[in-house]
């Protein structure tokens, strides 16, 4: 959850409710989204200095606008820059694992259910997707926003798509990885039979 709030914070400065809405829509499959482990992870970075917060009232509520700050864009590019790790955890799929306590007539069942919930996923990743596409090129306003925040080396339209190249790419992958699961589990359901 570190390195996500950090990286949101990177593009822009957000408050938590902001945050979360960016997970849920573009980490769900990743994070989890849940005001608890945002406020952990934001706490924990105010801690370690490397975040930081201004404060306003808007319409009689009180507001907390996070920015990160230069210890927190060291950390986010070194934590970056390292080679990723295979950390995968579904604990839902525990729930497979012991499936052989179930009835059986309970498991078809519950196979297609998990299928079901991975096909409203995949929609939702492709709908994501479809809007990517059809957006325009990126702006000099959206360049001069990210250069002012000084988040990295950005000196062109270009350096910013190559960040979006891969923002796409992890897009692309989530939507491959459920559809082979879709897949593997439909192939599965007939072993059931």
């Amino acid at each position: 959850m570190d390195i996500i709030i950090l990286g949101l914070l990177m593009i822009q400065n957000c408050t938590i409710y902001e945050m979360k809405k960016v997970v849920e829509k573009n980490f769900g499959n990743i994070s989890s989204s849940s005001i608890g482990s945002m406020q952990a992870a934001v706490k924990k970075l105010l801690s370690k200095n490397m975040i930081c917060f201004n404060e306003y009232v808007e319409n009689s509520v009180n507001k907390k606008v996070y920015e990160i700050t230069h210890e927190g864009k060291e950390h986010f590019l070194s934590t970056i820059s390292e080679p990723m790790l295979y950390k995968e955890r579904n604990m839902e799929l525990s729930k497979f694992f012991f499936m052989g306590f179930t009835s059986k007539s309970e498991r078809l069942a519950l196979i297609a259910a998990y299928v079901f919930e991975l096909k409203k996923e995949l929609i939702r990743l492709e709908q994501i997707k479809s809007a990517a596409e059809i957006q325009p090129d990126f702006d000099e306003d959206y360049l001069s926003m990210l250069k002012e925040k000084g988040a990295v080396e950005i000196q062109s339209v270009a350096d910013v798509q190559d960040i979006a190249f891969f923002q796409l790419a992890m897009l692309n992958f989530s939507i491959d990885k459920i559809k082979f699961e879709i897949q593997w589990f439909e192939n599965f359901k007939e072993d059931l039979l």
